[in-house]
């Protein structure tokens, strides 16, 4: 969540899908990250939480129970933030919006190369791609713009952040285990792209 309160720029409307708790967007509210903010779940349950935690916190949040992006129209929110949910889930969040807004922060905990993909097939740049590590376990957050072309970078994975040193190196001993059971064209095409991030060679000095 640190991650993503520091990609938002002080101003903008937020808008977060699939809020469950309402987290994101009060703590947004509270540290002057968001102007305004809007929490959409398709549980209203999980929403009666993120109102509660409103309420608690003394922040104004609009909540909506809806499907995704489809409640939401043009001009209503600033920035998105798809957070929490796997690629497949994101992709089809993002096919099913009734329009496009300004900037989505895309934080997929599986299948992230489906959300670069689908972006890349829309025409979308990828402003930022940042590993981050929670536990045992390593995700992307992805900026990204439809408001700007698509630059060619990696499918496969993000360059920034601390953690990606630490996701490149489990990553790799990852693809040596599995293509030692298959031989995979995507899982070589991974390893070639992730080998060639610090110019070839293992990165041992990393």
């Amino acid at each position: 969540m640190q991650t993503l309160l520091s990609l938002l720029n002080e101003g903008e409307v937020l808008c977060d899908v699939g809020t469950d708790h309402g987290k994101l967007p009060v703590a947004a509210l509270l540290s002057g990250r968001a102007k305004g903010a809007i929490a959409i779940d398709i549980s209203a349950p999980s929403l009666a939480k993120a109102r509660r935690l409103a309420e608690e916190e003394n922040v104004p949040i609009r909540c909506i129970v809806g499907d995704g992006l489809t409640p939401l129209r043009k001009g209503e929110a600033d920035v998105i933030v798809i957070a929490g949910m796997g690629g497949c889930e994101i992709v089809k969040i993002l096919e099913n919006a009734p329009c496009v807004f300004p900037r989505y922060l895309l934080l997929p905990h599986r299948d992230a190369a489906l959300v670069r993909g689908y972006l890349k097939d829309h025409n979308a740049r990828i402003t930022r791609d940042i590993a981050v590590k929670e536990g045992d376990h390593f995700y992307f957050v992805i900026e990204a713009t439809f408001s700007l072309p698509w630059e060619e970078r990696s499918l496969y994975f993000g360059t920034e952040g601390e953690a990606f040193p630490a996701y490149r190196r489990a990553r790799l001993e990852k693809i040596d285990r599995l293509l030692a059971l298959k031989r995979d064209p995507a899982l070589l095409k991974e390893k070639e792209e992730l080998t060639d991030v610090y110019g070839g060679g293992n990165g041992e000095n990393l």
